[in-house]
């Protein structure tokens, strides 16, 4: 049976990533920034797990020891920021590039050796098309750009150098998607756009590793 670790499961894509996978047979270790959250199916394994903070990987690590992850999925984000110069919130920003960029990349450092003894060794970040710097032609929202692109500069790098373990590591944007993020006027429903993220996912080959696209596939200028 495959297995699958996801972050930000509170809600949201997280959420619909767990039931999906859940009901596709695979073993899902779905983690929360609250606990509180856990969703109401007793075969998903349930974590506490917020990114920003080491002993929680530690204790999360601790658990899973050495049981393989067949796919790592970095769902965990937060955002959109929405100040300008003159009125920005430094805070936020800062707390965006912990979860937005670090967060996944100490998730990678975590389980890697666990995705590398796996039969699938896959990990997919989900992104934003709002990380890439050639489409950006909006301006604004300064610290959430970054911190995607920072995000994607991350996965790239990780792509080439696990690549000689056999692992695949996708970007993948999600479409503007009706969750508390995406707003009630975005055409997406959560389960359509995970429906397209799994079926990428799963026909990905390991000489497309360190690509950036759409949630149907398609490539993304950086």
């Amino acid at each position: 049976m495959p297995s699958i670790l996801i972050t930000g499961c509170d809600s949201g894509l997280g959420r619909e990533f767990a039931i999906q996978y859940a009901q596709a047979g695979y073993t899902v270790w779905a983690t929360y920034l609250d606990p509180a959250n856990a969703l109401p199916d007793p075969g998903i394994r349930h974590h506490a797990l917020d990114v920003t903070k080491p002993e929680q990987f530690a204790a999360l690590k601790e658990v899973v020891a050495a049981a393989p992850i067949d796919l790592l999925l970095s769902n965990a984000g937060i955002g959109l920021d929405s100040g300008q110069i003159g009125g920005l919130d430094f805070d936020y920003v800062h707390r965006m590039f912990a979860v937005n960029t670090v967060g996944p990349l100490r998730l990678v450092e975590t389980f890697v050796d666990n995705v590398a003894g796996s039969r699938e060794r896959r990990i997919v970040f989900v992104t934003s098309r709002m990380g890439s710097i050639g489409s950006n032609l909006s301006g604004g929202h300064y610290g959430y750009r970054a911190s995607k692109a920072g995000l994607n500069a991350i996965g790239r790098s990780l792509a080439i150098d696990l690549h000689r373990r056999g692992i695949t590591l996708a970007m993948m944007h999600p479409g503007w998607v009706n969750t508390a993020g995406g707003g009630p006027d975005a055409p997406l429903t959560a389960q359509e756009s995970v429906q397209a993220m799994r079926s990428t996912i799963a026909r990905m080959g390991n000489h497309e590793t360190g690509v950036y696209c759409t949630y149907h596939g398609q490539p993304l200028p950086w």
